[in-house]
């Protein structure tokens, strides 16, 4: 497995996998998906097996702190101190492989050579204890838009 930036070869796996992961509950559109990336494409990353499909991928971008993007709505470029995970999905038939955690690992790796203070998302389908295990608390100060479901709960993590 390797980490890679995420191409325009790769959005038709992702489309996949984001739809394997979510089922109807919160896919994005790919345009969606693509302003995410433009605006920080170097905290964004596929990791692809040794066929060089993507098997799971990660997309994040600047957002300001204390507050949450929707569901569905487009990046833009901001200056910001503060990253949002938007996204981590693996393929189904390669999860317990490890994978969150090397997609994880490799994105607090970029982020110690960068200028950023602090990560928020929004844990969705009862994903908080995952989160908890690489470092991410729950935040009662903001609340979750509804179209991320009634579940939803914010989570931050300083760097």
């Amino acid at each position: 497995m390797k980490i890679s930036p995420i191409t325009s070869s790769h959005w038709q796996q992702i489309e996949r996998i984001q739809h394997a992961a979510y089922g109807d509950d919160f896919p994005e559109s790919i345009d969606v998906l693509k302003s995410k990336i433009a605006a920080s494409p170097q905290t964004c990353f596929a990791c692809l097996n040794d066929q060089q499909h993507v098997i799971g991928y990660l997309i994040s971008h600047p957002y300001h702190k204390g507050s949450t993007p929707k569901l569905h709505e487009t990046s833009t470029v901001i200056d910001s101190i503060h990253l949002h995970l938007h996204d981590l999905a693996i393929i189904p038939t390669e999860q317990g492989q490890g994978i969150p955690k090397l997609l994880i690992d490799h994105l607090f790796s970029v982020l110690n050579t960068m200028n950023y203070q602090s990560v928020s998302l929004i844990s969705v389908q009862n994903s908080a204890k995952f989160w908890q295990k690489y470092g991410f608390i729950i935040d009662n100060s903001l609340s979750a838009p509804t179209s991320y479901g009634d579940s939803a709960v914010c989570m931050h993590r300083s760097i």
